[in-house]
């Protein structure tokens, strides 16, 4: 029975379905959501600048400004708190993506990020949407050398894929969509603690509780009062994830395509299989950041960040020879619940051929210099995540 649904699912996501008219609707909704904020600013605008000798026109203006403030198109930008390298920075690293990159038919890439979390993400960020890449290190110490070629081949291969949840409207109208709803729910709780805190130093006690009491009947009033446009905020967010969903099952099989094509077959599905191992690593890394902040020794500091991934390192090792036991977590690569095609899938899918041979090696010394290019973010990153804690 399992066998049958895996290979059913992989001849659905590979299937010419009619995909076109939910295109059509979900470029409909974003250019909508994009119209509407354009509106509602130019209307505001109006309102507030020829309308300022009156009360009541200035006031609506504002209103409008402030929906058109949730509305705006969202714009990724590179995280100020990860370790980044650019090209004068990491030559070997640089080298070897730009191969990935002219194999696989897409731009290069720009900038590259180094994270604590179990992902290689390829991303595009700000105004002139350029390309950047998000090495998760618990992943990448996971995958041999290989397989990182392949991981990195798959992220760079949804830029030509045909993802339309990638690119810039309808990236820009989801975000902005999802993210209005969600600060419509959190914007007035947010601020409670503020006058629900009751200190005993505090000589206004009585005064703050019923301050709180007042504003929590006019949140109330407010929330009631918001509650169409969050409902119509969400239902879009849904339905534009509908409608791209087709789209995006596509789009992850011709990305496994690229994969096995730029670093062969083996390489592809072994880097697939890999990603399963997402929860005990994780989980190590988080075990090993609580450990050495919690149990610190005279000198601990420098050299934790020598040893803290080093130990990541073999217990990914072992996972992957079966000496350690996994928690049987699977990563968010298997799609459940996504509706994204399952990890089986995808492996029955780029198994169905003849295997393919590697386009884009990662030989032992090209290997040896980009190791020793992410040596100082590596470093950098532990120290943060042995700190912060942070949970990877």
């Amino acid at each position: 029975m399992k066998v049958r649904r895996i290979a059913a699912e992989a001849k659905v996501g590979g299937a010419r379905d009619r995909v076109g008219w939910r295109r059509a609707g979900a470029y409909a909704i974003a250019a909508v959501t994009h119209l509407l904020t354009a509106g509602l600013l130019a209307g505001g605008l109006s309102l507030v600048v020829l309308g300022w000798e009156t009360v009541v026109q200035p006031l609506i203006g504002l209103l409008l400004l402030g929906f058109a403030a949730l509305l705006h198109p969202r714009v990724s930008r590179l995280d100020p708190g990860l370790p980044t390298l650019r090209r004068a920075d990491a030559p070997a690293l640089f080298g070897l993506l730009d191969d990935i990159a002219d194999t696989a038919g897409a731009g290069r890439l720009h900038v590259v990020q180094v994270s604590p979390g179990f992902a290689v993400r390829a991303f595009a960020y700000g105004i002139r949407r350029r390309r950047g890449l998000e090495i998760g290190l618990p992943l990448w110490l996971t995958l041999a050398p290989q397989e990182r070629v392949a991981a990195v081949a798959h992220e760079v291969g949804h830029f030509v894929s045909g993802d339309d949840r990638r690119g810039f409207v309808v990236s820009s109208a989801l975000g902005a969509l999802s993210e209005s709803a969600e600060r419509e729910d959190g914007r007035l709780s947010s601020v409670e603690p503020l006058f629900t805190a009751r200190s005993p130093l505090s000589r206004h006690a009585d005064e703050m509780a019923e301050a709180a009491r007042r504003y929590d009947v006019g949140s109330r009033a407010a929330d009631g009062m918001l509650w169409l446009p969050k409902w119509v905020g969400r239902s879009a967010a849904r339905l534009l994830v509908r409608l791209t969903l087709p789209g995006a099952r596509r789009a992850e099989f011709r990305a496994d395509a690229v994969a096995a094509r730029v670093a062969s077959t083996e390489a592809a599905v072994s880097a697939l299989r890999a990603r399963e191992l997402a929860g005990p690593v994780s989980a190590e890394v988080q075990r090993r950041a609580v450990a050495l902040r919690t149990f610190r020794e005279p000198g601990v500091a420098g050299r934790a960040d020598e040893r803290f991934w080093a130990g990541v390192a073999v217990l990914a090792a072992e996972l992957r020879d079966g000496a350690a036991p996994s928690d049987g977590r699977r990563d968010g690569a298997g799609q459940e619940g996504s509706g994204l095609p399952s990890s089986d899938a995808r492996v029955a899918r780029m198994t169905l051929g003849a295997a393919l041979s590697a386009a884009v090696t990662l030989d032992d010394a090209t290997a040896e210099a980009i190791e020793a290019e992410l040596r100082e973010p590596r470093s950098s990153l532990a120290r943060t995540v042995v700190q912060d804690c942070v949970h990877a």
